[in-house]
């Protein structure tokens, strides 16, 4: 299956708020995932700056915030360099103590309650989670977005 993506708004263009920058907002629903393809529907209202090697902004977006996972689970942010959203499914978490004295540093009580937590640099890391990118195809789900970006 081809990418599948559909962009609702009830704005039909970015809204100026200086003189070289707009803000469009809308959701985006992403029925089929790749993590190749340039969301046009979004990035067709603002005007490229350069790469992002020469510190421009390439598809004309200098700022995307999402509304929190999408209704499928992922994690979703915006690719700058490639004009698209990225989607990525939470895996392992957990708490990881990377001394012989974790035993002393951390304990739960017979509640559930955490009885005393305490970090320091010879404890190592105590929270770790992993992520990994959407397999092609999958159904990503639903998402809102605030784009800001540059316009004529």
């Amino acid at each position: 299956m081809a990418f599948s993506a559909t962009v609702i708004s009830p704005m039909k263009q970015p809204e100026r708020i200086s003189r070289s920058l707009g803000v469009y907002a809308g959701k985006v629903s992403i029925a089929s995932y790749t993590a190749a393809a340039v969301l046009t529907a979004v990035t067709k209202y603002f005007v490229p700056t350069g790469n992002a090697t020469t510190g421009g902004f390439a598809h004309g977006i200098c700022s995307v915030q999402i509304d929190g996972p999408s209704s499928g689970g992922y994690v979703v942010a915006w690719d700058y360099a490639t004009g698209c959203f990225k989607a990525y499914s939470p895996t392992a978490g957990g708490i990881v103590c990377n001394s012989a004295l974790a035993g002393a540093l951390i304990s739960f009580g017979s509640g559930g309650t955490v009885g005393v937590v305490h970090a320091t640099s010879a404890v190592g890391t105590i929270l770790t989670a992993t992520a990994s990118e959407a397999a092609e195809n999958s159904a990503v789900g639903t998402f809102g977005f605030v784009a800001i970006g540059f316009v004529r």
